[in-house]
């Protein structure tokens, strides 16, 4: 006999096993549990319903050489990077309005940096006085700088106003102006650039003087400075304390180091009243 179903067949003591039974063993060479172990190696059985743990297993189509955990985030809006080849590394979530960027070759949160805006240097401003008022520790990380006096009122009247730029007193300063119709040349010379044309009154109403000074290269190391000067106030030519002036000019400063500090005085006593703002400019 060399069939399962032949057994079945052959004697009654086969009678409770059915012909079809051992008809599921026809074929078989070896033990049944080597062929099965050969079908299926894994000792834990799995399905396609529920809970499963897979462990030590390699899926060769498709490969998955990896996974990343979930662990690797901690918090709500973190992402994750490759901080070397084949290496997830975490990014934690910036501050609020930071922008992503990269330092390093890696991505990074930073704060933007402003654009077109103004920043006021000197915070406050800086209140006018005796002698020379200065404002000092001018960054160069701006494109330019915008000066502004405001409300200036000398010590006495037919004072001159002007300003010097880190406190150089050599002949290095050039104005070139426009007062009415007449461009007048300055050749380089004097301790600080003239700001007005003609004394200025110390009376009340001098509440109004402005001036504006633009310095558009200030940062430079390696040229000389150009600017532009805009100066409103109430003049006290010839003793008359009722006449406004308006003074343009523009203003060189024959020196290629950075400006780093800026400073108004008269050629009396200074000031009584008045505020310097310093702003940078992106």
């Amino acid at each position: 006999m060399t069939k399962a179903r032949d057994l079945a067949n052959s004697a009654a003591a086969f009678s409770a096993v059915s012909a079809t039974e051992l008809g599921f063993v026809d074929g078989v060479t070896s033990a049944i549990q080597t062929q099965l172990d050969a079908k299926a190696a894994s000792s834990t059985a799995v399905t396609l319903t529920g809970t499963q743990t897979l462990t030590n297993k390699t899926l060769t189509s498709p490969v998955i050489a990896s996974v990343v955990n979930n662990t690797l985030t901690s918090t709500t809006g973190d992402m994750i990077y490759a901080s070397a080849a084949n290496t997830p590394a975490r990014l934690g979530i910036g501050s609020s309005a930071q922008v992503l960027t990269v330092a390093s070759g890696v991505p990074s949160w930073a704060t933007p940096a402003a654009g077109g805006g103004w920043t006021l240097i000197n915070q406050g401003g800086t209140a006018l006085g005796s002698g020379t008022t200065s404002v000092s520790s001018i960054p160069g990380t701006y494109q330019q700088l915008r000066v502004w006096v405001v409300a200036f009122n000398p010590s006495a009247i037919d004072l001159v106003y002007r300003m010097q730029v880190n406190g150089d007193t050599g002949g290095n300063y050039l104005s070139v102006n426009s007062s009415s119709s007449t461009v007048t040349n300055v050749s380089f010379g004097g301790s600080s650039w003239q700001l007005n044309i003609n004394g200025i009154s110390d009376d009340a109403n001098t509440v109004y003087n402005f001036n504006e000074i633009v310095l558009s290269n200030y940062a430079s190391t390696t040229a000389y400075k150009v600017g532009q000067n805009l100066n409103f106030y109430r003049s006290a030519a010839g003793g008359a304390t009722t006449n406004w002036g308006l003074y343009q000019s523009n203003v060189a400063w024959a020196n290629a180091s950075a400006i780093t500090s800026v400073g108004f005085s008269t050629n009396g006593t200074g000031f009584t009243a008045g505020t310097i703002y310093v702003y940078g400019v992106k």
